[in-house]
Formats: structure tokens, C-alpha cells, sequence
């Protein structure tokens, strides 16, 4: 019970991230039209935006910041109570968004003149790179959102459409849209004190959670459980054991509140033999959900196995 509803709290506390300029106010339509008229009302009064826009005016990092906060707490509380995967769900979200955030904000500082190369400005900062970030949890709009915003800013309007869009059909995309335009024209100073207290976030995050990252291809479908879910099953079929693993991961990521994802983790760690891992994901799983009997029946096989091999 627990678990149930700290994965509803995720999704109450998303909704606080409101803004008044949806970039996406009829899905079905047009979207290049709807950012352009976006941007147009922007450009011609930049005066209306002040560094941190209250909701209403804008998409508030303070109150960004505050749900990012809350989320990685979650993860402390499941961490404390053993379930390691879930722990991870809300450590990679939360670390997804906040370093894909934390580097657009860097992105921008650099159009705006600082620093001699992007790769030298961004040095020092833990990821780098969009499509690196999203895989630390392919779930998390922000990778997608910030992607179409950083070609928004740059007047890059036909590019930036494919990202919004993803970014928008994705379970966590706030109902009411994003709209972190206004950093564009927020002051250097204020860019880089909000960069700092992003990277404040981050070294909290990762000092209790460290990505473990493949450089798999960023396939933008893959915040999609069943997807992952079938992705994982053909692997199988194929002997590739390694992927149905990663893809299996990946599905733990995005919902570990569905018990065939556990099933799913269970079945490919035990073909790709890391029977260590395979209990782990058996018995968190149970955690959740006690009386599933493909988990028992795992655990039993998992039993067996390592009877066997003390025989040996």
C-alpha cells in the first residue's frame, strides 16, 4: 500500500508544475503554429518575464525544484525500506529532469555569449548531452521538452516540433503543458545562480544514486512499458539476453508498480544467468505484490537453481 501511493504522489506533485502558455493546446492540431504563436507573443514584450515567473506567468523552477526535491525523498524513503529498484525509479526521474534542466540552462548561458566552446563550459557538469540524460530515466519528459526548447530559443521552429511532441504524449508530461521560455530572457546572473542551485540538486541525487548508462540509442519510445515490455520479449526470442535485460531495466524505470514489469525483470535476469539480480527483483517484487504466483513460482525455480548448484 506504501508503494501505491507514493507512485499516485509523483503525479500530484507533477501537477504544480502549471503554466499559462501551453505549447500544445489542441494535441491533434497544429503543433508548429501553436509554438510560433508562442514565441511570437514572447519576443515582442520581453519585459513581461522576471527570473522566476510565479505559476501563471510561466513554468516556476522554484516550484521545479521544490517537486524534484520531494521525488528524490521518495526514493530515500524506498531506499530505506530495501525496495532498491523503486528507489531507483524516483532517483533516476528525478535526476533525469534535473540535469537535463541543469543543461539547458548551460545551453543558453553559451548562446548568450559565455564561455569560448560549449563542451569546455559544460566541463565540469556531470552529464552532458540529451540524449546521454535521458537514458538515466527514459520517462522523464525534461530530456525531450528541453531538446525542443533549446531549437524554440534558437528560432529553430520546424525542429523543435518532433521533441515537443514526444515530450508531450508521455505518461508524465504535466497536463498543462510546460513553458520554460522565459529563461531565454532571464538576467546571466540569474542563469547562473539558477544553474548552481541545479547542480546542488544533482550532487544530492547522485550521492545516493549513481546512473548506470550504455550509450544505448536514444529511441524516443521508450518511456513506453509495453514497448519496453515487448522490446525485452524479442530479445529473448533472438538469445540476446543482455538487451532483454537493459530493456527490462528500462521498464522497471518507467512503472514499478505493474507486476508484470517484475515478472518481465525476473525472467531476463535469469537468462542472462545474473541469478544474484534475479532475486533481488523476485523479492522486491513480492514486496509489492505478495501473492503473485509467477513470482513465487520464480522464486521456487531460483530456489531450485541454487539448491542444485550447492549439490555441485
Amino acid at each position: 500500500m506504501i508503494k501505491k501511493t507514493i507512485t499516485l504522489l509523483i503525479a500530484l506533485l507533477l501537477v504544480v508544475l502549471l503554466c499559462s502558455c501551453n505549447l500544445f493546446p489542441d494535441k491533434k492540431g497544429d503543433e508548429t503554429k501553436s509554438v510560433e504563436s508562442t514565441t511570437t507573443k514572447q519576443t515582442e514584450d520581453e519585459t513581461i518575464f522576471e527570473d522566476d515567473p510565479v505559476v501563471g506567468d510561466g513554468t516556476s523552477y522554484s516550484s521545479f525544484i521544490e517537486v524534484m526535491r520531494q521525488i528524490k525523498e521518495f526514493g530515500d524513503k524506498t531506499s530505506e525500506y530495501g525496495l532498491k529498484a523503486t528507489a531507483e525509479y524516483y532517483y533516476s526521474f528525478a535526476g533525469a529532469s534535473v540535469s537535463s534542466f541543469r543543461y539547458a540552462v548551460e545551453y543558453i548561458l553559451w548562446l548568450r555569449g559565455e564561455g569560448d566552446s560549449f563542451v569546455d563550459f559544460t566541463a565540469d557538469s556531470r552529464f552532458k548531452g540529451f540524449d546521454v540524460i535521458a537514458e538515466i530515466n527514459y520517462s522523464s519528459p525534461y530530456p525531450c521538452y528541453f531538446a525542443g526548447l533549446m531549437y524554440e530559443v534558437q528560432g529553430k521552429y520546424e525542429e523543435c516540433v518532433k521533441p515537443y511532441a514526444m515530450a508531450s504524449i508521455m505518461p508524465m508530461f504535466p497536463e498543462e503543458g510546460l513553458d520554460f521560455y522565459y529563461l531565454k530572457f532571464m538576467s546571466i546572473e540569474g542563469l547562473y545562480e539558477l544553474r548552481d542551485k541545479l547542480r546542488t540538486m544533482e550532487e544530492d541525487i547522485y550521492n545516493s544514486f549513481i546512473p548506470v548508462l550504455t550509450g544505448h540509442e536514444w529511441d524516443r519510445k521508450l518511456f513506453d512499458e509495453d514497448y519496453l515490455l515487448g522490446l525485452s520479449a524479442n530479445s529473448i526470442k533472438e538469445s540476446d539476453y543482455e538487451s532483454a535485460l537493459f530493456y527490462a531495466e528500462q521498464a522497471l524505470k518507467t512503472n514499478p508498480f505493474r507486476v508484470e514489469i517484475w515478472q518481465n525483470a525476473a525472467a531476463c535476469a535469469m537468462y542472462a544467468e545474473q541469478l544474484g539480480l534475479m532475486g533481488e527483483y523476485v523479492e522486491e517484487g513480492l514486496a509489492v505484490f505478495p501473492e503473485d504466483s509467477n513470482l513465487l513460482t520464480l522464486k521456487q525455480a531460483l530456489v531450485d537453481a541454487l539448491n542444485n548448484m550447492e549439490v555441485d
